[in-house]
């Protein structure tokens, strides 16, 4: 977390009144206090037991959610949810209006007909919210990803929507044995970012396909949500299998769709 943009965040929700020069002396450590007592119960580990960065980091959090900048829990792990919120509050900042993300199409896989669009998966999936929740099941695979935001944690459950549940489960096993162990590590494909999560769109104002819990992501660093190929790591050639294996288990790569946004996989069509 750049200690600039946490005092720019403290001063956008009225704690911290000093200058924006990323020292974080009295006045700012006196703010991250303000912040860290404020939404105490957001917080999922005492911030005062950690190191400065994570501490940082979950406060960076805190004033993201507060302002309306989804920044996902508030857990002091620098992943994909804080940094995109982080862009869309410096945009704005910046431009005095909220950032859309053009997404679109390259192709539509006219093949892939037994999935809806995604004007179609309120109507099949259901509606975000306790519709979802009440219809979301838990896989468990055979072998751990590494999370992507915090890679000594490792995990082999991935939460989604019952419907999509036994093909993402077959895909990832899939692309398992088709690379090994060491050869997903090596590419990063292991590097799990997320699924289900309950928020609208980066970008846009329409509910994202990760709040039906249809949508996973993966390393999300080099395969952002504005990359495009071929500057894209899932666009290089030892990438392609994976992307044709997610694909056929009709998992459609967005790189795909939209031509960006590689790291994001959606049982949906456009």
């Amino acid at each position: 977390m750049d200690e600039r943009h946490l005092q720019m965040l403290m001063a956008a929700t009225g704690d911290y009144t000093g200058g924006i020069d990323g020292d974080l002396g009295p006045k700012s450590r006196a703010a991250m206090t303000a912040v860290e007592t404020r939404h105490k119960d957001a917080y999922t580990f005492d911030p005062t037991t950690t190191t400065d960065h994570r501490r940082e980091t979950a406060a960076a959090q805190a004033c993201l959610n507060q302002l309306g900048h989804d920044a996902g829990t508030v857990d002091g792990w620098h992943g994909v949810n804080t940094a995109e919120a982080l862009n869309a509050f410096l945009f704005k900042a910046a431009n005095g209006k909220d950032e859309l993300i053009d997404r679109k199409p390259t192709a539509n896989f006219a093949g892939a007909v037994t999935i809806p669009t995604q004007s179609q998966v309120a109507s099949v999936y259901g509606q975000p919210g306790d519709q979802i929740k009440a219809r979301l099941t838990t896989i468990e695979l055979p072998f751990d990803l590494r999370i992507d935001w915090n890679l000594r944690q490792r995990t082999r459950k991935i939460t989604v929507h019952s419907d999509c549940a036994t093909s993402l489960r077959a895909a990832i096993i899939a692309v398992r044995d088709h690379y090994g162990a060491a050869e997903m590590e090596r590419l990063g494909i292991d590097r799990y970012a997320g699924a289900y999560y309950h928020r609208k769109m980066r970008g846009g104002s329409s509910w994202s396909m990760h709040a039906y819990g249809c949508a996973i992501d993966f390393y999300a660093q080099p395969n952002g949500l504005r990359v495009k190929c071929p500057q894209a790591l899932f666009c290089g050639s030892a990438y392609q299998p994976f992307l044709d294996i997610m694909e056929q288990h009709e998992w459609l790569p967005a790189v795909r769709l939209w031509g960006k946004d590689a790291m994001h996989f959606q049982r949906a069509r456009l």
